[in-house]
């Protein structure tokens, strides 16, 4: 009889945890009038739930229980949302000129070194920069509260407006390797254009005056939102003897006779010798005027001229002078 009673118990126990809702059994702490607690500042990971975050904070509705339609306020209507609490504001994480909530606070400091890594350690990585979101209550005139960063503007908090358009690192490198760079041309030594086989010929790169060349700085190009300036600095060299052989990748622009670093001996004669140098551009980069930033790609220059060289065989003569 002991054996039945117990049995009996159990079987009540199993149909009374199969009638229970689902949210019940997947949270049993909370009762349904019960609201969850107040978040102190958006979830940052916003991938994942920030969207449900950043509702409740602005007291939207916020369902813990997983079920649409029902306010999870207490004394509020039954699938009436709450009103909205906070208003928000979003800024570039690099703006050097921010206005509103970046204004003396120091996060718009022009770094967009730092706003772009934060971005490019995303998974998958993104060449977007980092946008900085705010808040505050309606009708409030107080300060701006920073509640997170975003790189993916899908993923903002609910209610948030849409970020700046601002370029990517693809378009931002895209737009420097479309300046109109200068192209370096070869001086060469001996002078004429005329060397001798097994002596010494020196090479030297100039750039002509027009064209963007090492030292410059561009003018402003507007990509979106953005006025950015282009800081060109020192190229690389490779200079191409004609010969078949090259010098290696070098900074130094090379000289003359007798303290250039750039030279090369021609073992055969030829009437014609294509001499050139290949040179690509690096730079930085700076927004509305803020602080420069070191850019991630290079501009390899095409079409550079051509200097044609003559390499000619010298012979010894005796000459009878009586």
């Amino acid at each position: 009889m002991a054996h039945r009673k117990l049995a009996h118990r159990v079987v009540v126990a199993v149909a009374l945890s199969l009638c229970l809702p689902s949210w019940a059994a997947a949270d049993p702490t909370p009762s349904p009038s019960e609201p969850p607690p107040p978040t102190t500042g958006f979830n940052t990971d916003w991938s994942k739930n920030g969207a449900s975050a950043g509702a409740w904070q602005q007291g939207q509705e916020q369902n813990p229980r997983g079920n649409a339609g029902q306010a999870s306020n207490p004394g509020t209507t039954t699938g009436a949302p709450a009103k909205p609490t906070h208003e928000f504001k979003v800024s570039t994480a690099c703006d050097p000129t921010p206005s509103g909530p970046d204004e003396g606070t120091g996060y718009g400091d022009g770094n967009c070194d730092f706003a772009q890594r934060g971005c490019s350690y995303e998974n998958p990585p993104s060449d977007r920069y980092m946008q900085r979101y705010w808040s505050r209550p309606i009708g409030s005139t107080g300060p701006w509260t920073l509640v997170g960063n975003n790189c993916n503007p899908s993923q903002a908090p609910e209610g948030a407006p849409a970020p700046p358009p601002v370029p990517t690192v693809g378009q931002i490198n895209a737009a420097f390797a479309a300046l109109p760079f200068a192209k370096p041309t070869v001086a060469i030594q001996p002078v004429g254009n005329v060397t001798l086989v097994n002596l010494p010929t020196y090479y030297e790169a100039t750039w002509p005056g027009s064209g963007l060349k090492p030292g410059d700085i561009s003018k402003k190009v507007q990509l979106l939102s953005w006025s950015i300036e282009f800081r060109i600095d020192p190229a690389t060299y490779r200079y191409d003897f004609g010969d078949g052989e090259f010098s290696k990748v070098t900074k130094d622009l090379g000289g003359p006779y007798p303290d250039g670093k750039i030279r090369h001996t021609y073992t055969k004669a030829a009437a014609s010798v294509p001499v050139k140098v290949d040179a690509a551009m690096t730079g930085a980069f700076r927004v509305n005027g803020g602080p420069w930033q070191d850019l991630d790609t290079v501009a390899e220059l095409e079409n550079e001229p051509v200097t044609t060289l003559q390499v000619r065989t010298a012979k010894a003569r005796l000459y009878n002078n009586g």
